[in-house]
């Protein structure tokens, strides 16, 4: 339920930008303020209620100082992906996918809070929080739980080797599924941007989700993201520039 509701909070965060309730460089620093919030008091609500009160025990939002080298050679590689899936669409339809990043404000400060700030470091720290951190160890926890069986209640068997291989692929691939279809509607309107784009992230959510499944921490995650995110932000400033 937590997932649906900030699913729609973008949904209606996004129609108020679509119909211009949201426009211009204050709304759209109110739209991710009010999108990226949601899910930190969300994520908040569910930690306190049905969890242990404590983040890092129940979505593993924890770091090592070298998260950051491992996050930094993640991305490159994933860019490098990212740059060869872009090729292939083009050859194979001849169009140019477009940047899922607005163009950024003429402003510096604009630029700085809503292309800088809010897109390389605050959204993926959320993100990550709730895909990896939620999702992806809702999933997880769900399957090894299972089902009661012949007097025994769910979860109270001994997940077997083969329900715990289950249930890592599973929870890394449908979350990473998910953390791609969600962004889709960056690309919207143009199917070549929308393709180029929703493969990448897959790619980066299937990383990151093997990170989190076998270190049982956000922190390589989270520096993947921002990372990547980073350098996307510089090649569109760049381009924007020329």
């Amino acid at each position: 339920m937590t997932f649906v509701a900030i699913i729609a909070l973008l949904v209606v965060v996004e129609l108020a930008r679509t119909f211009g309730v949201l426009s211009g460089e204050v709304g759209t620093m109110i739209m991710w303020i009010i999108f990226d919030g949601g899910i930190l008091v969300a994520l908040a609500i569910v930690c306190r209620t049905w969890g242990s009160g404590s983040w890092a025990k129940d979505f593993g939002l924890r770091f090592r100082w070298f998260d950051v080298f491992i996050g930094l050679g993640s991305a490159v590689g994933i860019q490098l992906i990212g740059g060869m899936i872009g090729q292939f669409v083009i050859a194979l339809t001849g169009e140019t996918p477009k940047s899922n990043i607005a163009p950024p404000s003429p402003e510096l400060v604009w630029v700085l809070i809503n292309t800088v700030f809010a897109t390389a470091i605050v959204a993926p720290f959320c993100e990550e929080l709730l895909f990896r951190g939620l999702l992806l160890r809702g999933f997880r926890n769900t399957i090894l739980r299972g089902r009661a069986t012949n007097g025994v209640r769910r979860g109270a068997a001994t997940p077997t080797t083969a329900r715990r291989r289950t249930a890592a692929v599973v929870s890394v691939g449908a979350s990473a599924l998910i953390f791609a279809i969600v962004h889709l509607y960056e690309g919207w309107g143009s199917p070549v941007t929308m393709v180029t784009l929703g493969l990448t992230i897959l790619v980066l959510g299937t990383v990151n989700g093997v990170y989190a499944a076998t270190t049982r921490r956000l922190g390589p995650g989270i520096w993947t993201h921002v990372w990547f995110n980073t350098f996307t932000v510089l090649l569109t400033l760049a381009r924007s520039g020329s």
